[in-house]
């Protein structure tokens, strides 16, 4: 329980506490007012979905009714050694701690604090999201509302310490940049945000670096010709840099594959992959690539409940499977509104799908790109125009 990292000054914690959560709360409700009318279910339902959020929070500090994450005791001790020696992450998994320890410096070492401006960060998110939902598809928001009230790993992961929400607000606004600078004109300061939450996705996952330049080299391309020409050459030029080499390039191997999925199952071999499957030349790599979507994105699948402290991941998979089944329809009864984001979170899920060594490591992995795709449960209404028409 986290309660046992809670400082012994407990009443001056829940008082700091409440303090900070209801200056987030106000600064949720000035973000909303500017965005959406007072009467507007958006302004309503993001600031309930912040109080919910908020309350599980508090329950998962003083029980353990959800699922234990390790890697929230991991964050929380790098963040003390940072106290200790001063010695910062700057990329990478720990940059979260380097975070954890400037929230904690500015709130008097208020445990509470953290798991609030998580829920606080990832309603910006959600907000930001709303963007790209076109203005006539508004009347079917309530199906994308009861997604994210009945979604598991968003209570699993998000009111936690982990840096889910802070990565999910940056890949939101990757997206939502790349498809503004597809929809409207190109100006410096549209650049610099996209190439600035580009590059703290980055930092946070360094993992996706080349998924997310294949991405704005696909965004450039549709844009024009030649921007798209000039992106690529900009990566022709990145294959001569050595870190990029050492990181990235050097790692483009079936041998790494192999070595990577079976020294990272045998470390958590409790909850890894009974078959981990492993391509051994690219025509496996094709031929297995649909079966590795499939199981990244359900799994643990309900035959392989053994335990029930597992049963929250399975509960998960049931609800994707809610999820795809509506956007299947949508797409057999085109109403799918944006190809684009299935392109963008697809690229992820593949990608991950084939590294994937573990079933609670792709339900907390899928989480972002499962959220983004949720928003295309809302079908384009029967009588839709042919000009779909953005928030932004």
């Amino acid at each position: 329980m986290l309660i046992n990292h809670v400082n012994n000054l407990v009443f001056f914690q829940f008082f700091v506490a409440i303090v900070i959560w209801v200056f987030l709360l106000f600064l949720l409700d000035r973000h909303l007012l500017r965005n959406f009318f007072p009467n507007n279910s958006k302004y309503t339902f993001f600031l309930c979905y912040y109080v919910i959020l908020s309350i599980v929070a508090i329950i998962r500090i003083f029980y353990t009714i959800l699922p234990f994450t390790p890697d929230s005791i991991m964050y929380l001790k790098a963040a003390e050694y940072i106290d200790i020696d001063n010695n910062f992450y700057f990329i990478g998994a720990f940059i979260y701690s380097s975070f954890i320890y400037f929230i904690k410096a500015f709130t008097f070492n208020n445990y509470y604090s953290i798991l609030f401006l998580n829920n606080f960060i990832f309603i910006l998110a959600l907000i930001e999201l709303t963007k790209i939902i076109p203005k006539n598809n508004t009347k079917s928001l309530w199906i994308w509302y009861c997604f994210l009230l009945v979604y598991p790993s968003v209570y699993w992961f998000i009111p936690n310490i982990l840096r889910e929400a802070i990565f999910f607000y940056c890949i939101v606004n990757v997206l939502t940049r790349s498809l503004e600078l597809l929809t409207s004109g190109t100006t410096i300061n549209k650049l610099f945000l996209l190439i600035l939450f580009c590059f703290f996705s980055t930092l946070f996952r360094p993992q996706i670096f080349p998924i997310i330049f294949c991405w704005l080299v696909y965004v450039f391309f549709k844009r024009n010709f030649l921007s798209g020409i000039i992106m690529s050459l900009f990566g022709v030029l990145l294959l001569f840099n050595d870190q990029i080499i050492a990181e990235y390039i050097s790692k483009v191997s079936f041998e790494y594959l192999e070595a990577k999925k079976t020294q990272g199952a045998q470390s958590i071999s409790n909850i890894a992959f009974e078959n981990l499957i492993i391509p051994k030349n690219i025509y496996e790599l094709i031929s297995l690539i649909p079966y590795l979507i499939f199981r990244f994105l359900f799994t643990p699948f309900p035959w392989e409940l053994s335990n029930l402290k597992y049963f929250f991941a399975t509960s998960d998979s049931i609800v994707l499977i809610i999820l795809f089944s509506i956007l299947f329809y949508n797409i057999f009864r085109k109403r799918l509104w944006n190809w684009d984001i299935i392109i963008f979170a697809f690229m992820f899920i593949s990608v991950l799908g084939v590294f994937e060594i573990a079933f609670s490591g792709a339900v907390r992995h899928r989480m972002p790109y499962v959220l983004i795709l949720s928003v295309l449960i809302m079908s384009l209404p029967k009588t839709r125009s042919h000009n779909i028409t953005m928030d932004y």
